[in-house]
């Protein structure tokens, strides 16, 4: 894509340019996923839609388009000095994503979309960079990762909404699951979760229900009783002390809840467990 560089290696945040465009076609070859926008009108663009079909948009002002690696478009500037800001989104940022630690993100193309969260975090971005990073390289990099955090949440409800989704996507129920079990003692609300993901409360238990076959109470509790049992076997804690780490009330509300589950109470799994491992 053809853009002039703003930041250098110095820089602590995503690396930001600027596309300034006179008359004329233009052939552009995404190699790494940009979040493109700009404040005046932009340039006509043809590219492929998520079905693979050619589609035809002239950029508008105060929206996004987010380009994945490996985009081919065309793209058609009729006026003097089209500019737009770039914000490069490499794979060392995708990487870091908060609430998916360790697991690579794909983000796909999403086209003329309006954020004001997204457009606040990137104009402080911006702003942090022209005014030579006065709160210091920490700040830039701290902005940059929320706006990796908001594209991917935006993606997710994206999908969410999108017609041919059935339950959450793979990467949804990653998050999912990487919230309840890092908080089992104080396991996130249903609205918490939903707003993680960026979608409403109703549509999230819906999609929630199609994606782990049970409500989101039902597969708490399941994820406390699947983590019991790997304490049982694995430590000699008092029965109380995995009840209360594994987010139960008492050691006999957690008895009960295990023995409704596993149809034997939790010291006879521990004596059953140490039985079945002995020969």
């Amino acid at each position: 894509m053809p853009a002039s560089p703003l930041t250098d290696e110095t820089w602590a945040g995503l690396p930001l340019l600027q596309c300034n465009m006179d008359p004329g076609l233009y052939r552009l070859d995404v190699e790494t996923p940009v979040l493109i926008f700009r404040d005046e009108p932009g340039l006509i663009v043809e590219v492929p839609d998520r079905d693979g079909r050619c589609i035809e948009f002239r950029q508008a002002p105060l929206r996004f388009d987010l380009f994945a690696s490996g985009v081919e478009m065309n793209a058609v500037s009729d006026r003097q000095a089209t500019l737009s800001l770039v914000v490069a989104l490499p794979l060392e940022w995708l990487s870091v994503h908060q609430d998916l630690p360790g697991e690579p993100v794909q983000l796909r193309s999403r086209i003329q979309f309006a954020d004001s969260e997204l457009r606040r975090l990137v104009w402080r971005l911006t702003t942090h960079h022209r005014s030579g990073e006065p709160l210091g390289s920490a700040y830039s990099g701290a902005v940059s990762r929320t706006i990796v955090n908001r594209v991917m949440r935006l993606q997710l409800a994206d999908e969410a909404r999108h017609r041919g989704s059935v339950g959450l996507d793979q990467e949804a129920c990653r998050l999912v699951e990487t919230l309840v079990d890092s908080n089992l003692q104080d396991p996130p609300s249903v609205a918490a979760m939903a707003s993680k993901i960026g979608i409403g409360t109703t549509r999230f238990v819906r999609e929630f229900k199609t994606a782990f076959e049970a409500t989101p109470h039902q597969y708490i509790q399941r994820r406390r009783l699947q983590r019991a049992r790997e304490l049982l076997v694995a430590s000699d804690a008092p029965l109380t002390s995995i009840a209360l780490d594994t987010g139960f009330a008492s050691h006999a509300h957690f008895s009960t809840a295990f023995r409704a589950e596993a149809g034997v109470t939790p010291s006879g799994y521990r004596r059953a467990s140490r039985v079945g491992t002995s020969h």
